[in-house]
């Protein structure tokens, strides 16, 4: 994070702009000077920002191109000025529907058959719609729960917030699996993916957190979020609802550094799943392109861009 930071050097105000980035056991920290005496929040707003896209652009990246970071770079800056142009009442309406949509695709991708309207009627008007199962039902209201608890979790990424998650999702489906690791084998119905024995899962989730600690400050966030939600369901720890907990997973990084969400849209099921399994397999630039592209589509589609 980059911080702003007064100095008073043979009695003159001095303005920096301050990083600080862990590297092993060791931190490395960055500064720059952008001027002297009083200076306004939108300037060094402005400074700050330019600080930020030059450092995204120092950090490794084997899957993202130069001409990708500043893609993701352009559509934060574009996303966060636009939204915090909103009202409260926009802003309300906004995050309203958006969720609305993540929630209905996000389920459909796994299967669930209602409608976005079907959705938006039974997490937003409290009706149940005929002809559907309580499984689905509750589906719809349990993503639309974990989307708000994730919107207004300050903490950290841990092991704890992932079953916390996941119990979210599970609630009122299968109790006797919300929120607990798998202790069986696990397949996916039509796929030959295989993943780990269900003794490994623990160790293997408490790696990946480990993981996610020690390179967030040093692989961009973007690829980051991609890549944690990829071997995170690479691992399959639950029964049930991991793609769901992967896509959450994925948001509440972007979330946690000011990048917008992104819905990954069912109608695109078959491309997304397909770079998934290239995923699986170690290959991670064409989810990572795919997300990209999705996440313009998003933008486009509500009129931020």
């Amino acid at each position: 994070m980059v911080y702003h930071e007064i100095r008073i050097i043979n009695g003159k105000k001095q303005n920096y702009l301050i990083y600080n980035a862990r590297k092993g056991e060791k931190w490395a920290k960055k500064s720059r000077f952008i001027g002297y005496g009083n200076m306004t929040k939108k300037e060094v707003n402005r400074l700050r920002e330019e600080f930020e896209k030059e450092l995204s652009a120092m950090l490794e990246s084997k899957n993202l191109s130069k001409e990708q970071i500043s893609t993701v770079e352009n559509l934060k800056k574009v996303y966060n000025k636009k939204i915090s142009a909103l009202n409260p009442e926009e802003f309300e309406k906004f995050e309203n529907t958006f969720f609305t949509e993540l929630t209905y695709n996000s389920n459909a991708i796994e299967g669930s058959s209602l409608s976005l309207a079907q959705t938006d009627i039974i997490i937003n008007e409290g009706l149940t719609p005929e002809g559907k199962t309580i499984k689905e039902i509750n589906e719809a209201k349990n993503h639309l729960e974990a989307v708000k608890f994730l919107k207004d979790y300050k903490g950290k990424l841990n092991e704890l917030l992932i079953l916390r998650l996941h119990a979210i999702i599970l609630k009122n489906i299968s109790e006797n699996f919300a929120g607990r690791y798998r202790e069986n084998p696990v397949r996916i119905f039509r796929s030959d993916a295989e993943f780990p024995e269900a003794p490994l899962v623990p160790q293997l989730v408490k790696n990946l957190v480990y993981w996610y600690k020690e390179n967030r400050k040093k692989i961009h966030l973007f690829e980051m979020a991609v890549a944690f939600s990829m071997k995170f369901v690479s691992i399959h720890p639950f029964v049930d609802g991991n793609g769901r907990v992967s896509r959450l997973l994925m948001n509440f990084i972007l979330k946690k550094n000011n990048y917008p969400w992104i819905n990954l849209y069912v109608k695109q099921r078959a491309e997304y799943l397909k770079a998934v399994r290239e995923a699986n397999n170690g290959e991670y630039k064409p989810i990572i392109k795919f997300c990209l592209k999705t996440l313009e589509e998003n933008l486009k589609s509500f009129r931020i861009m």
